[in-house]
C-alpha cells in the first residue's frame, strides 16, 4: 500500500482551493479580535524594583563591634536573604495586609463576608501581582488594574508591607534572643552574689584582705597579710574564689554588652528594601493595542484554517489510497 505524499505543493494548491473561505475567517478574527480588545477595559501595569539590604547592617551587634571584631559584610542582602524575601513577597499574609490596607473589596465591588468574593478578591490580586529576581540579586514587581493610580498605589503597600514584615521578622528574632541573654545575665547575677558571699567570708576567716591577682602578681610583688591562722589554705581559697568571680564579672559585662546590641529591636528602626524605580501610574495600557491585536488574531485564524485544510485533505488523499 503506497502512502500519499503531501508537500509544501500540495498545502499551497490547498490554500488556493480554499482561498475565499480561508480570508473570510481571517478577516472575521481579526475584526472580532480588534473589536474585542477595544471595547474591553484597559488595564495598565505598574513597576517597582527594589534591592534588599543586608540585615547584619541593621544589627548594632555589627555596627559597633570591637575593631578586632571587624570582618567585610556585603552591603547587600545574600541569595538566601532574597529568596526570602521573594517568598514573603508572595505570601498570604502579605496578600491579606495589602487588600486591608488598600480596601481593594469595597475598590472592586466586593463583600468580604461573602466565600465566593473573597474567592475572586485572592483571584483578582494574584492575576494581577508578580514578581521575580533580576540577575543582579535585585527583585522586580509588577501589579496590573483597570485604574493606573491604584496599580501603582497597590504595588508601593506590596513593597512597603513586605518590607515592615521583614524588619518584624528580624525584630522579633532579636527580642527573643535578648530575652535569653537578659535570662543569663540574672543567672550570672545569682553566682556573683553566691561568690561575693563566699569571698566575704573566706576574708573575714583568714584576715586577708588583699587583693589576689588570679595570675598571683599580687603573691610575687610582696607578702599577702593575714590576721587569721592556716594562711596558705587561706590565701589560696581567696584566690580561687576572686579568679571564679572575676570570671563572672567579665561574662556579666559581655552578655550585657550583648543585651545592648539586640536591642535594636524596633521593627520600624532599619529600612531594608529600598526602591532602584518606585513605582508610579503607568501613562500607557498594558498589552497589545488594538492593531496588533487584531493581527494576532488573523494570523491564528489564517494558520488554523491552513492547518485544518491540509490535514482535511491528507486524510481525503490517504482514504483514496486505501481504496
Amino acid at each position: 500500500m503506497n502512502t500519499p505524499t503531501f508537500d509544501l505543493v500540495d498545502i499551497v494548491k490547498v490554500v488556493q482551493r480554499n482561498l475565499k473561505l480561508i480570508l473570510s475567517v481571517t478577516i472575521a478574527a481579526a475584526l472580532i479580535g480588534g473589536i474585542g480588545n477595544k471595547m474591553k477595559k484597559k488595564e495598565y501595569q505598574a513597576e517597582s524594583e527594589v534591592y534588599l539590604l543586608n540585615p547584619l547592617f541593621g544589627d548594632r551587634n555589627h555596627i559597633f563591634r570591637l575593631p578586632e571584631d571587624v570582618h567585610f559584610v556585603d552591603y547587600f542582602g545574600t541569595e538566601g536573604d532574597v529568596d526570602r524575601v521573594m517568598t514573603m513577597i508572595a505570601s498570604k499574609d502579605v496578600e491579606d495586609s495589602v487588600v486591608k490596607a488598600m480596601d481593594l473589596y469595597k475598590a472592586y465591588g466586593l463583600n468580604p463576608q461573602q466565600p465566593a468574593d473573597r474567592v475572586k478578591m485572592r483571584q483578582i490580586y494574584r492575576d494581577g501581582f508578580e514578581s521575580k529576581r533580576t540577575e543582579n540579586s535585585s527583585i522586580m514587581s509588577s501589579y496590573t488594574d483597570t485604574d493606573p493610580v491604584r496599580s501603582a498605589a497597590v504595588l508601593d503597600a506590596i513593597c512597603k508591607i513586605t518590607d515592615y514584615k521583614l524588619r518584624a521578622y528580624i525584630a522579633s528574632v532579636k527580642s527573643n534572643s535578648m530575652k535569653a541573654v537578659e535570662q543569663k545575665i540574672k543567672q550570672t547575677d545569682l553566682q556573683i552574689s553566691l561568690y561575693t558571699d563566699s569571698l566575704v567570708h573566706a576574708r573575714e576567716q583568714y584576715g586577708i584582705y588583699d587583693i589576689i591577682s588570679p595570675v598571683r602578681k599580687g603573691i610575687t610583688a610582696a607578702s599577702v597579710s593575714h590576721s587569721g591562722a592556716n594562711a596558705a589554705r587561706g590565701v589560696e581559697e581567696v584566690q580561687n574564689l576572686e579568679a571564679v568571680k572575676d570570671q563572672l564579672v567579665i561574662s556579666r559585662a559581655e552578655l550585657a554588652s550583648i543585651a545592648n546590641g539586640l536591642n535594636a529591636n524596633v521593627a520600624d528602626e532599619v529600612q531594608l528594601l529600598y526602591n532602584v524605580s518606585t513605582p508610579v501610574a503607568p501613562d500607557k495600557a498594558h498589552g497589545l493595542g488594538t492593531i496588533l491585536t487584531a493581527a494576532a488574531c488573523a494570523f491564528v485564524a489564517f494558520f488554523f484554517c491552513v492547518l485544518l485544510f491540509s490535514f482535511t485533505a491528507y486524510i481525503r488523499a490517504l482514504a483514496n489510497t486505501q481504496r
